[in-house]
């Protein structure tokens, strides 16, 4: 009898373990870093995206290899589509044969005396997919002369600067 109850108590206790050992959780959502993307400087120049799963648990986990990846098209013309890849793994890189431009200014106003120029970007944007969840980056590209790459202008032709803009 006592051998019995014994026998019961442990897979009684075998029972309780097993059933917490295969609790699954959801997954709530991914993440992309870092999450401002890059600015890629230059012909070839990489950079490293890493995404993260968040379960309902609290629980985070890396899933970039496990990711998909798809680059979208910039609006800007100087930035054609295919000339930013991201492989398997999550490295985004920039061709070494086309030179990209994804930054430009514009005069803050219409004035032909206005020598105040804004900076902006048209940049890729990436989209990431795991498990029917997707989170976007965006990347931008300087790797022509010319090309603002947010810290430094190098004017270009027509632009404040040059002696050919006429201010």
């Amino acid at each position: 009898m006592v051998r019995r109850a014994l026998i019961v108590l442990c897979l009684g206790f075998m029972t309780v373990i097993l059933a917490s050992c295969g609790q699954t959780y959801e997954l709530q959502s991914i993440t992309i870093a870092p999450d401002t993307g890059y600015n890629l400087e230059g012909l070839a120049k990489s950079g490293q995206l890493t995404v993260t799963a968040h379960y309902s648990n609290s629980k985070t986990e890396d899933i970039t290899a496990k990711s998909t990846y798809q680059v979208g098209a910039s609006t800007d013309p100087r930035a054609p589509l295919g000339a930013v890849t991201v492989n398997n793994s999550g490295l985004v890189q920039n061709s070494a044969n086309i030179g990209v431009c994804t930054w430009y200014a514009e005069p803050n106003s219409a004035s032909a005396t206005n020598t105040s120029f804004g900076y902006f970007i048209n940049p890729y944007t990436v989209t990431v997919t795991f498990s029917g969840h997707t989170a976007q980056t965006q990347i931008s590209v300087d790797s022509v002369a010319d090309c603002y790459d947010g810290t430094t202008y190098v004017p270009q032709a027509g632009y404040p600067g040059t002696g050919t803009d006429g201010y």
